[in-house]
């Protein structure tokens, strides 16, 4: 009778030991991720955002702590499409994605690893005219290191790897030529 009230006793703590642990995880989340104004920004990273947003209302500013280092992240409305544009602290741009409606996941998950097996190697001759202009656009006269076709969600959308200004950055553009998103890759990365 005893052995039953002991595993019933550890079974109470364990289980408030991870109820304490969830709550302190969501406080630092809470805290890690805060919500700004456009004047509460470094001034390189306000110009970054204004820049990019290109005059259009941006809807939500918020820092948060990624591997270490202070991350400014806007949401715009472009054309119809909610996008996020991340900036680091000293105004160089990390990103700029346009977000799925369906999708609720952030920036560093747009690679679905299950969606890896079904990328394809191609060459920038092999893609759709919009969608090479794009891709050349955004890389600015650099290097294509590596380019991909692959599905995600029923469609197809390709991805080249450019180093610009040393880093690795990948860019995503729709078949229509549409720019979904655009990221420096960190080191760290990977890794995973």
């Amino acid at each position: 009778m005893k052995s039953k009230y002991w595993k019933l006793i550890s079974l109470t703590v364990v289980a408030g030991i991870a109820l304490c642990i969830a709550a302190v995880a969501t406080t630092l989340t809470e805290q890690a991720e805060k919500k700004l104004s456009i004047g509460e920004m470094p001034e390189a990273v306000k110009t970054t955002i204004l820049a990019e947003a290109k005059g259009r209302t941006i809807e939500d500013i918020e820092t948060e702590i990624e591997d270490g280092r202070t991350i400014y992240e806007a949401e715009v409305i472009i054309d119809g499409q909610e996008t996020d544009i991340k900036v680091a602290t000293d105004g160089t741009l990390l990103g700029k994605e346009v977000e799925d409606e369906d999708d609720d996941e952030d920036m560093d998950d747009v690679d679905d690893e299950e969606d890896e097996d079904d990328e394809q190697q191609v060459s920038i001759d092999q893609v759709p005219a919009a969608v090479k202009a794009t891709i050349l656009a955004e890389a600015k006269g650099k290097t294509i290191e590596e380019f991909v076709t692959e599905t995600e969600d029923g469609r197809t959308i390709y991805e080249a790897e450019v180093i610009i200004d040393g880093q690795e950055t990948d860019i995503k553009v729709a078949a229509d030529g549409t720019l979904l998103g655009k990221e420096v890759e960190n080191e760290d990365d990977d890794d995973d």
